[in-house]
């Protein structure tokens, strides 16, 4: 590819293009659309388009700004790609190759961010999430509880999707706000500032409830689910005190 701006020589910005390519390969073999799978096409297409922002910003802090965007988003794909998993639509190895070409991008951009000149250079940057229990984790989101909680309402709200007596509606809904209490934990996990992450884990949060609201009213129309929507509550209930106590001893924190 010829290049006609200077973004187009960093390579961040092309491991960013090679995972879009990636995706679109990935992507297409995908039957069943579900809400994560927009939720990636944005995402994938946030990180070069932030990347090439920040390249032509003059001072540090703008720079920086459109950099951590491009991070968040790079996570977001992330917690998409374990969704999908989850959601059946991804094979495990699939969704491994697929974390690779983000860590790869994700050490980019943090060496990225570390150049303080006022001309844009890159730098290398570790980023290991370690191991858990034996697994191989790429971020350190994946390392929270209350992550893998959300991951869980996933499953449980895919078991629910197979029932064909449930309102197309309804398992909409669910589809959308389960992802969205995922999406946002991964992403929120990575905002540098305390700010910014507490407004992620709200966004987490809302997303929630959202999803609890919608179990009230299933349960409402159809008695029979009472039990069921009690367990998906119950899912819920959990990740919402490990939300708070996150978001509080965050401000705490802050406050010292």
């Amino acid at each position: 590819m010829i290049s006609h701006f200077d973004h187009e020589d960093l390579r961040v910005y092309q491991a960013s293009i090679g995972f879009v390519a990636w995706l679109e390969d990935v992507v297409s073999g995908i039957t069943s659309k579900v809400s994560a799978c927009d939720h990636l096409a944005r995402a994938s297409a946030s990180v070069p388009v932030n990347i090439a922002q920040a390249s032509g910003k003059r001072a540090t802090n703008d720079r920086r700004q459109f950099i951590d965007i491009a991070y968040g988003s790079a996570l977001e794909c992330a917690a998409c790609l374990d969704v999908l998993c989850l959601l059946d639509s991804l094979r495990a190895s699939t969704v491994h190759d697929g974390k690779s070409h983000l860590s790869t991008i994700v050490s980019m951009l943090i060496g990225f961010r570390k150049s303080t000149d006022r001309d844009v250079r890159e730098e290398g940057a570790a980023y290991v999430a370690d191991r858990f229990q034996g697994n191989r984790l790429w971020f350190d989101h994946e390392k929270l509880d209350v992550y893998r909680k959300a991951l869980e309402f996933v499953t449980w709200c895919s078991r629910l999707r197979s029932d064909r007596d449930v309102p197309r509606s309804t398992i909409t809904s669910l589809d959308k706000t389960s992802t969205g209490v995922a999406l946002n934990i991964a992403e929120g996990n990575g905002k540098f500032s305390i700010k910014d992450r507490c407004r992620f884990i709200g966004h987490a949060r809302t997303a929630a409830l959202q999803a609890a609201a919608t179990l009230d009213v299933l349960a409402i129309r159809q008695p029979k689910r009472t039990q069921d929507t009690a367990e998906g509550k119950g899912c819920l209930s959990a990740i919402v005190r490990m939300l708070v106590a996150w978001e509080c001893r965050l401000q705490d924190k802050q406050r010292k």
